[in-house]
C-alpha cells in the first residue's frame, strides 16, 4: 500500500525514448573507425616513415600521425562500447552457434582494447625518446637504444593485432546479422559454458 501512495504522489518518470538505429549506427561508427585508423596507421603511416631520409626524424614523423589519432580513437571506441551496450541490452540468452560467436567476440574486444592500450603505452615510450635513428615507426636499427628497440618490437605486433581484431568483430557482427540479428549481452557470455 505504501508503494502505491508513494508512486501516486511522485510524478511518473518517462525516460527517453531513443531510436534503436542510433546505438547500431555509435557501434558500427566506432568499430569502422577503430579498424580503419589502426588499418590506415598499419598499412600507410608507419610503413611511409621509410621514406624519411633522416632515421633520427622518421619516428618523429609518424608519431606526429598517430598523436593526432590518438585524439580520435577513444572517441571511435567509445562509441563503439556505448552503442555495443545499448545494443546487448535488448538481447536474450545465448544459444547454439551465437553463444559461440559472442564468446568469440568478447575474446576478441579484450584483444583489440589491449592492444590499443599497449599501442599508446609504447607509442609514448618511442615519442618520449626524442630523435632517435630508427628503420621506420616500429622497426629499430643497431643504433636505436634499447628501451625504444623494445617498444618498437611490441609495436610492430600490437599494429596488426588491432585492425586483425576489430576486422573479426565486424565479420562476427556480420554473421549475427545475417542470422536474426541478435547481439548477445555480456553478461551472457558464459551461458554456453557454465551450467544454470
Amino acid at each position: 500500500m505504501r508503494h502505491l501512495l508513494r508512486s501516486a504522489r511522485s510524478p511518473a518518470r518517462r525516460s527517453p525514448v531513443v531510436p534503436s538505429w542510433v546505438p547500431r549506427a555509435a557501434h558500427d561508427i566506432g568499430l569502422a573507425a577503430w579498424f580503419g585508423g589502426a588499418y590506415m596507421g598499419a598499412v600507410a603511416l608507419n610503413g611511409a616513415s621509410r621514406e624519411v631520409d633522416d632515421p633520427t626524424q622518421r619516428a618523429r614523423v609518424a608519431n606526429a600521425g598517430w598523436f593526432r589519432w590518438a585524439a580520435i580513437v577513444p572517441v571511435a571506441v567509445g562509441s563503439h562500447l556505448v552503442g555495443g551496450v545499448a545494443l546487448t541490452r535488448r538481447s536474450g540468452t545465448a544459444r547454439g552457434a551465437q553463444a559461440g560467436v559472442a564468446l568469440a567476440r568478447g575474446a576478441l574486444l579484450v584483444g583489440a582494447l589491449a592492444a590499443t592500450a599497449e599501442s599508446g603505452r609504447s607509442g609514448r615510450t618511442v615519442s618520449g625518446a626524442g630523435d632517435v635513428p630508427v628503420a621506420t615507426a616500429v622497426q629499430p636499427i643497431d643504433d636505436t637504444p634499447d628501451d625504444v628497440a623494445r617498444a618498437q618490437r611490441i609495436l610492430r605486433v600490437v599494429q596488426w593485432i588491432i585492425p586483425a581484431a576489430t576486422g573479426a568483430m565486424i565479420v562476427l557482427d556480420s554473421w549475427q546479422q545475417a542470422h536474426g540479428g541478435t547481439r548477445v549481452a555480456p553478461e551472457r557470455w558464459l551461458d554456453a559454458v557454465l551450467p544454470g
